[in-house]
């Protein structure tokens, strides 16, 4: 079996939750691996989310290396790929696309065979894992909020994640805390009446998206991070994610070290050689991996050893839709480390469930889908990633120019 051709194709569908208004679209990039047999491997990169008009120009670059070759090579074919683009692509979006082209040769690879990916990383190391319901910024008012924490413990999850570090403002959809004091008051009001109201019935996550506000005075310092998380501490909080941006790995390995909440963070770092830099500052108790992001599957199992041998757990950065997912899940089951996986607040196999949801990208591409029941996942057998496109969904939901997210650029996918 040989490569024959390399395609990336692109996709705008609705993306509407109750619970997260300012989004009401998505796009994604998927990369399509044919050979001269009837088998072809589907893949997707993280980038398509942000700048879909840029991958495909970026798979052309790569697809010469690939045509004529056998799919099985993956590792090969990997490595002489990164090392094309060494002056350009060891970090970054060239690594970023690469994670979209490796996850389909992996796909290809294991229909092939017959297999599950996860079954070429070394085998399944869990029956099931521990998922969580990821629920975006929060800046709700009390009534929306215990309507979403209600609505997805509802689809079967026992934790969920929230945003921190911002609220509702006068004329703004999201602002940010401009004080330490504010910060604090902000958090903790929002815990307290979340446990008032559900008790310790659930895990509940917080995600500060520091790496993601676009004004400087939003953004916490060290001091400020240090100074809510402590504020916190007399409350059972699972994980506090990017509490700081990605700009000083000592001051997460700092802020780690003077909270007894577990410090995650990691999920916009693109590459092995980035990991292995951050790890030496020993910045998480809880790493999140992204296979769609971080140069590929196999980056991730290789990051998820070197955590390993710092006694780091380590989770799933899981915002793609179906195939980056599957490729983090495929991933996930095959590291013995692996804590929790994040998965967006749908349940899968109970389409009467979501109720508060359209997104065809995430709910229309498994052949099998992931089950959720009792707070935990538990994944399908299917040979490679277990993921197909429709007949028909691309006409359905063609691409539309211009429909990447820019995370901290209010107005351009926050809407008023």
């Amino acid at each position: 079996m040989k490569i024959t051709r390399v395609r990336t194709l692109l996709s705008t569908a609705p993306q509407r939750d109750i619970f997260m208004k300012s989004r009401v679209r998505r796009s994604a990039a998927f990369i399509l691996i044919e050979t001269d047999t009837e088998l072809v491997g589907l893949g997707e990169t993280y980038a398509g989310y942000f700048v879909p008009e840029m991958v495909p120009e970026i798979v052309k670059f790569y697809e010469p290396i690939l045509v004529g070759q056998s799919p099985m090579d993956v590792d090969v074919l990997s490595r002489r790929m990164f090392t094309s683009g060494k002056f350009w692509a060891r970090v970054g979006l060239g690594s970023i696309v690469l994670s979209g082209i490796e996850s389909a040769l992996l796909d290809l690879k294991g229909k092939a065979l017959g297999v599950p990916v996860y079954e070429l990383l070394g085998g399944r190391c869990h029956d099931t894992l521990p998922c969580y319901a990821t629920g975006g910024t929060s800046p709700h008012d009390r009534g929306e909020l215990e309507g979403k924490v209600s609505q997805y413990l509802s689809l079967g999850f026992h934790a969920v994640k929230l945003g921190a570090g911002t609220y509702r403002g006068p004329g703004h959809p999201i602002v940010g805390s401009r004080t330490p004091q504010e910060a604090r008051d902000v958090e903790v009001s929002k815990v307290e009446f979340l446990r008032q109201r559900f008790g310790d019935s659930f895990q509940l996550n917080l995600d500060a998206h520091m790496d993601f506000l676009g004004e400087a005075d939003h953004v916490w310092n060290l001091a400020t991070a240090q100074f809510v998380l402590k504020a916190l501490e007399t409350y059972p909080i699972g994980f506090f994610e990017e509490a700081l941006p990605y700009t000083d790995m000592r001051a997460y390995g700092e802020l780690r070290k003077s909270t007894t909440i577990p410090v995650a963070g990691g999920e916009t770092l693109t590459s092995l050689e980035e990991w292995r830099d951050w790890l030496e500052h020993k910045p998480f108790a809880l790493a999140q991996l992204d296979a769609s992001f971080m140069g590929g599957i196999m980056n991730f199992i290789k990051i998820a050893r070197l955590c390993e041998l710092q006694g780091v757990s380590i989770a799933t950065h899981a915002w793609s839709s179906t195939p980056g997912v599957a490729a983090n899940l495929h991933a996930a089951f095959a590291c013995r480390n692996t804590a929790v996986c994040e998965m967006a607040a749908y349940n899968p196999t109970r389409p009467e469930l979501n109720t508060h949801i359209v997104a065809p990208l995430l709910t229309d591409l498994w052949i099998e889908p992931p089950v959720i029941e009792n707070g935990r996942i538990r994944l399908a057998d299917t040979p490679g990633l277990g993921v197909r496109l429709p007949d028909g969904f691309l006409d359905k939901h063609p691409f539309e120019p211009g429909s990447g997210e820019f995370s901290s650029v209010t107005g351009k996918i926050l809407q008023p």
